[in-house]
């Protein structure tokens, strides 16, 4: 990702962010496009773009869970443990996802397939618990079964196009 290309992203949307710094994020994700993270020539493109500093769009990025700074699988799975779901669930959730898929806690598995996180709220406690694929589609309620063919079905799909991570 260019400095370039991401100005020519940034001109159209320029005037909906009054504040310059609101402009960071669209341009984190804009820049994390195709590749699915965030490697560090792409920070410092957002930040050259932006006119930020590269430790201060790092900062952005890092806070927020969905803006990914280490290569991620081909699908990132986010198990949203804050309260509602974790009450409902959800640490055996993710313990169950992470035993399928033979993880050891968070992280990506050897195909480089799924990546699997625990996030903060995801906007769905109606639904505790809850994950949620790529940036995306939200499950929920979830039984550590639901999960398993969950994870099946994502191994059968051919490769997504990623567009909104």
């Amino acid at each position: 990702m260019t400095v370039a290309e991401i100005e020519q992203y940034l001109a159209p949307i320029r005037h909906e962010y009054p504040d310059p710094r609101s402009l960071i994020i669209p341009a984190l994700k804009y820049a994390q496009g195709d590749a699915g993270w965030l490697p560090p020539e792409a920070m410092a493109a957002v930040a050259e773009a932006t006119g930020f500093s590269q430790a201060y769009v790092e900062s952005v990025a890092t806070f927020y869970d969905r803006l990914y700074v280490d290569e991620v699988g081909r699908y990132c799975i986010n198990v949203c443990v804050t309260l509602s779901c974790m009450l409902r669930g959800s640490d055996e959730l993710f313990e169950h996802i992470a035993d399928y898929l033979g993880l050891d806690g968070e992280g990506t598995t050897d195909d480089g397939m799924f990546t699997l996180a625990r996030v903060q709220c995801i906007g769905a406690c109606d639904r505790a618990p809850c994950l949620q694929v790529d940036s995306g589609v939200q499950l929920g309620p979830l039984e550590p079964a639901d999960a398993t063919c969950l994870i099946d079905d994502l191994r059968a799909e051919p490769a997504p196009a990623r567009y909104d991570r």
